[in-house]
């Protein structure tokens, strides 16, 4: 087999900005499949080009013009940057594949638009690739693997592809680590609930830890897994077996119900500064957040009282909240939040809304059926941002009052002020200000004002959410045409629009 010349570009923006939160913070965001795709390549003996884009780099930097394949890895809302990557490479000559998230959510969709899209991605299906790719006159090839691959390349083999992410950055530099796949809960919105939780090879973390504590002074090593610690003493035993304490700097998302004073003593023991519990629901989800059948006020200062606790030992909480589930009614989720708010003054509240992305889950057939899933770009598909379905229990002017009403109180600046002197460690203070003033809270806020603005007065846009019409608002197709700058003149047919019952009418993609 020739030897390939082979692009690999992972997406972790979807259009160019000048923020400062991006230039800080986004290149920590660096996806681990792009890199371990970058590794099995080279070990098969080709050529590797491996690149991010958080927003401020050129395309001319992505990738040379003169190579034979490109992989682009995408989450849903940078899909449309790359389809207009995909087709500016293709207008060369170049075979492009497809990978990521967006690629197990929409493969129908991508495939009109790449020569190859991959799902559960192992090594054996990549070689197979490797020595069978070609360029697709009209609709691309979707290939899957049967199950998440038992081994990845760890830190020590994906050393370079970090090294020449973080040469580029010089504020806060972490490097990205996995110790296991899926998730054993079922939370019904979560692309990792379909994958059986599988722990990794300790003994390949225990060297990629001894590797980092030999080649780095106090490195930041974020843990990738969709829910760290699930088999806590197993991780724990093989950190304490390498890591001295004090040399390394941990940061994981972890469920409450793992989360007891004598485990978080132990994480904080080990180096853990950043720990990110999930609430999502005061209705729901009570067997992750570990408050049993707890719900509303009671779940509330149940949930408080342990949030403070882990605030004693781990100088930053992140607890993630998720609104538009059908539990939800009224004003109460969001005053509820509010109070629990005020009774953890130290912890930053992520919120996200929920989103339904085409085949993540098969709980997606119920609002396919329902008919209440809208076909919002891709673009506009982040679950910090877009409620992509019909809200069961609100009007749309209500469920985004009430968003706007929160994020306002949360990010008020009492709340940050209370929140910035409620962390003892200073660089947790400044990041977490940082994400306070910038994405978290005024950048969340003026998308949902703008968004309100459109609800309440564009005709367009309330014919759109009504499903009277399919046809994408015009202030929408600005906003794409904005982000991806030069990229717009390749966006295909400068078409936003895709079949949003992406489950049903692929239903052998689980069978």
């Amino acid at each position: 087999m020739n030897k390939l010349r082979i692009s690999i570009i992972d997406l972790i923006y979807n259009g160019y900005t000048h923020s400062l939160y991006n230039r800080a913070m986004l290149a920590n965001f660096m996806s681990i499949m792009p890199q371990v795709i970058g590794v099995w390549c080279r070990e098969e003996g080709h050529e590797v080009n491996y690149s991010i884009f958080t927003g401020s780099q050129k395309l001319k930097n992505f990738s040379p013009d003169n190579v034979d394949l490109v992989f682009i890895s995408a989450f849903t809302f940078t899909a449309q940057f790359a389809y207009a990557l995909s087709n500016y490479y293709r207008s060369k000559g170049i075979v492009t594949v497809l990978g990521g998230p967006h690629a197990r959510c929409y493969p129908e969709d991508a495939c009109r638009y790449f020569d190859y899209v991959m799902g559960l991605t192992d090594k054996a299906l990549l070689i197979d690739l490797l020595h069978n790719f070609e360029m697709n006159s009209s609709f691309g090839t979707y290939l899957t693997a049967p199950a998440q691959p038992k081994t990845l390349p760890g830190i020590r083999q994906r050393w370079e592809f970090i090294e020449k992410v973080h040469r580029k950055m010089s504020v806060v530099k972490i490097i990205p680590m996995i110790g296991s796949l899926g998730c054993p809960y079922n939370c019904d919105f979560c692309i990792d609930s379909e994958i059986p939780y599988q722990v990794l090879d300790m003994e390949e973390i225990k060297e990629d830890l001894a590797f980092l504590v030999k080649t780095e002074k106090h490195p930041k090593v974020g843990w990738f897994d969709p829910n760290f610690g699930v088999q806590f003493n197993v991780f724990m035993e093989t950190i304490e077996s390498v890591v001295p304490p004090g040399s390394i700097e941990f940061v994981a998302e972890c469920s409450l119900s793992i989360l007891n004073e004598r485990n978080v003593k132990r994480l904080r023991r080990n180096g853990f500064v950043v720990i990110m519990p999930g609430i999502e629901s005061w209705y729901e989800y009570g067997k992750k957040s570990k408050t049993g059948s707890h719900v509303g006020m009671e779940k509330v200062k149940k949930a408080a009282e342990q949030v403070n606790m882990i605030q004693k030992h781990i100088p930053q909480v992140h607890i993630n909240f998720m609104f538009g589930f059908d539990s939800d009614a009224g004003e109460l989720p969001f005053t509820l939040t509010k109070r629990f708010i005020d009774l953890v003054p130290g912890t930053y509240p992520s919120y996200q809304i929920l989103s339904i992305f085409g085949q993540s889950t098969k709980s997606n057939f119920r609002y396919e059926d329902e008919n209440r899933i809208i076909p919002f770009p891709f673009h506009m598909m982040r679950p910090a941002h877009t409620l992509n379905i019909v809200p069961k229990n609100y009007t749309w002017e209500e469920f985004n009052m009430y968003m706007i009403d929160l994020l306002k109180y949360s990010f008020s600046p009492r709340a940050i002020y209370r929140r910035f002197k409620g962390i003892h460690y200073n660089t947790s203070r400044w990041i977490t200000l940082l994400m306070s003033l910038t994405v978290g809270g005024s950048g969340k806020k003026r998308f949902l004002s703008d968004m309100l603005k459109h609800i309440r007065k564009d005709p367009d846009f309330q014919a759109f959410l009504t499903k009277e019409s399919p046809q994408v608002p015009q202030f929408m197709r600005e906003k794409v045409k904005k982000d991806l700058g030069p990229l717009w003149y390749w966006l295909p047919d400068k078409s936003l629009s895709y079949n949003p019952n992406a489950l049903s009418k692929a239903e052998s993609y689980y069978d």
